[in-house]
């Protein structure tokens, strides 16, 4: 989970070329919902990252029958909107979970619901597959009515440390348990946000199952650490020297810099256990 810079651009000069490049009847139904669309897309701005109760305006079926097929069918301003939000180099990884490449674009606010965000810039967000369909069609949680999914356009991602990594070893294996801690510094309501994102996109298990193929293509890296002399401060130190640097650039809870960190403090795995990589992975 990560922020991801916003895509500068013109919504209402997006909106109308879109419009314009359709066929008729939906052209003008597109153009008729023109002034309450736009209105929306201020309430929008003005509510962001809490967009969650954000009001209806007054579409006919029609026009939001239109909305949607302005997103579903390529028309060559949507097809330039679309590239222009997935090719960006900062957002090639999905920014919901850090993980997948990014190759589709989610509507934060899913466009069934909220068919007026259907060609909005900023509530199209690149992301996996897998992350989009996790998250679905869901916005709120019932129960909470805190949002359920971070938006990485506008969500800040707290800098304090609330993801952590257990890392055992057991009879011949490596086992990883990634979870969410709250600090105590941070509002009850950003951590309930948090840990919603994490386990609706069952971040859990796929940092886990990332990690250990990751550590597969780290063996040799490990074994040369390690050498001949069996020299596990070695390896501690290699894995802490990584663990740094990818925190430089991604921050002090990405999934691969805990990882590295875990590892480094466990004597056993630094001591010639990582050799159960190399058998987990099939090498």
């Amino acid at each position: 989970m990560r922020s991801i810079p916003l895509l500068v651009v013109d919504a209402t000069e997006v909106f109308d070329e879109i419009a314009a490049a359709k066929r008729q009847p939906r052209r003008a139904r597109m153009q008729a919902a023109r002034a309450k669309v736009l209105a929306a897309y201020q309430g929008y701005e003005d509510a962001v990252p809490e967009v969650g109760g954000l009001d209806e305006p007054a579409l006919t079926d029609l026009q939001k029958d239109a909305m949607r097929h302005a997103f579903t069918v390529e028309t060559v301003p949507m097809t330039g909107l679309r590239g222009d939000l997935l090719k960006r180099i900062s957002v090639a990884r999905c920014p919901f979970c850090g993980i997948s490449e990014s190759s589709t674009l989610d509507h934060y606010l899913p466009k069934e619901q909220y068919p007026e965000f259907s060609v909005f810039p900023q509530n199209l967000v690149p992301s996996c597959a897998v992350c989009n369909t996790r998250k679905r069609d869901r916005v709120l949680d019932e129960g909470t009515n805190v949002r359920m999914f971070l938006h990485p356009c506008y969500d800040v991602i707290p800098d304090t440390t609330f993801l952590t990594v257990r890392a055992r070893m057991e009879a011949d294996a490596l086992i990883l348990s990634y979870r969410l801690t709250r600090p105590a510094e941070m509002a009850l309501r950003t951590f309930s946000h948090l840990r919603s994102h994490f386990n609706e996109l069952d971040l859990a298990d796929r940092y886990r199952r990332m990690a250990l193929e990751h550590l597969g293509g780290q063996y040799p890296a490990l074994r040369r650490a390690y050498g001949s002399g069996e020299n596990a401060e070695r390896v501690a130190e290699k894995l802490l020297e990584g663990a740094v640097d990818i925190e430089e650039v991604s921050g002090p809870n990405y999934w691969l810099a805990k990882l590295y960190r875990a590892l480094a403090g466990n004597d056993i795995f630094c001591d010639g256990g990582f050799e159960v990589v190399r058998v987990q992975a099939g090498l």
